[in-house]
């Protein structure tokens, strides 16, 4: 990373109508980071919504105060090293905990360095103070995963493109990262929200916009841009295992899932190639499409994984209901969610 700025430490801190044509939606070329619509992919398919989400609760202060942009420029601590570290990049905060828990879940329980990416804020059109609540209930599930409660800090990291980041780390376990670029929800089928803009990263791939701003407007970052960001990511993790959504260029595998999730993978299979990561070390999460699967988890690998997401859900709002094992499987669509976990390789994708 190519600047920091250090910030106090701090404790803690959607998604899912009117869709956009699908042929509003392309994707740029895999291999470049120039701009242009990216041939190949025609779209998100609209499929059937779940309930409207209840309105957002009465205004409250924000769990946590931002990283203080003012705090001055500092080194950021060497990580110990990792004998293999997973990094996976995703679209919205809770997105790894459905699609990826397990794994993840085996890799803090191995000692392994595991390092979480998320383009947007999962903000849903809702304002900060349910994006905080996301984060916050994002590291409470990390919390569950590595069995301790310590405080976490964050960091306000500059890279190369400009995108200024928000990195969280337990402050006893440098072992864990996670990566915040704070970009506006795009909602279900790429259309946005009106609160910030009716702007996507489905639009940036269209090129009917061609630049996205940070909810708030601190920065903004082209299509190129965001690859050569995650590009960068990868070239200071050096993962040895990486996990996107699936491209919604793989229309096979990706059709029915969510917009972010589709232009995600893709800009995640453009940076780790633009990177030269070798694709045996590549898999793809399969998304909503999982409930056509047949459920894949169960004893005590579902039960870690309803934990961990059981302590995510109590910061956000949308999900209501999941108190135990049995009152999170019966959530609709989530509790379809939650028993399964499906990934595909590179060649896979494309057979």
């Amino acid at each position: 990373m190519a600047r920091f700025t250090r910030t106090v430490a701090l404790r803690v801190r959607s998604i899912r109508t009117f869709a956009v044509a699908a042929a509003v939606i392309g994707v740029l070329a895999l291999g470049g980071c120039t701009t242009g619509a990216v041939p190949g992919f025609d779209g998100i398919e609209p499929e059937q919504t779940a309930a409207a989400a209840p309105p957002p609760p009465p205004s409250s202060p924000s769990p946590d105060p931002s990283p203080d942009e003012t705090a001055p420029p500092t080194a950021v601590p060497t990580p110990p090293p990792c004998t293999a570290t997973t990094m996976s990049v995703w679209a919205h905060p809770d997105d790894d905990l459905l699609f990826l828990q397990t794994v993840i879940g085996a890799d803090i329980a191995a000692g392994n360095c595991v390092r979480t990416v998320f383009l947007t804020s999962g903000d849903a059109g809702r304002g900060a103070d349910y994006s905080n609540g996301r984060e916050a209930g994002l590291m409470r599930a990390y919390d569950v995963m590595r069995g301790a409660s310590t405080p976490w800090a964050a960091q306000s990291v500059t890279l190369s493109t400009g995108a200024q980041t928000t990195v969280w780390q337990p402050a006893d376990d440098p072992r864990l990262s996670i990566v915040f670029f704070h970009l506006p929800d795009g909602n279900l089928y790429g259309q946005g929200y009106p609160a910030t803009g009716e702007l996507s990263l489905a639009k940036l791939a269209a090129d009917k916009i061609l630049t996205i701003p940070s909810v708030g407007g601190a920065y903004q970052l082209s299509w190129g841009q965001i690859v050569d960001s995650l590009r960068e990511l990868v070239g200071q993790f050096a993962p040895t295992t990486l996990h996107t959504h699936v491209p919604g260029s793989a229309q096979r595998w990706a059709k029915g899932d969510h917009a972010d999730h589709a232009i995600t993978g893709i800009l995640g299979r453009a940076a780790w190639q633009a990177a030269g990561l070798p694709e045996s070390l590549v898999r793809y999460a399969v998304g909503y499409q999982t409930v056509e699967y047949p459920p894949n988890l169960a004893g005590p690998l579902l039960e870690s994984k309803i934990a961990a997401f059981r302590a995510y859900a109590a910061g956000d709002s949308v999900v209501i209901g999941c108190h135990d094992d049995a009152s999170c499987l019966a959530l609709p669509r989530f509790g379809d969610w939650l028993q399964r976990e499906y990934t595909r390789t590179e060649a896979e994708l494309w057979q």
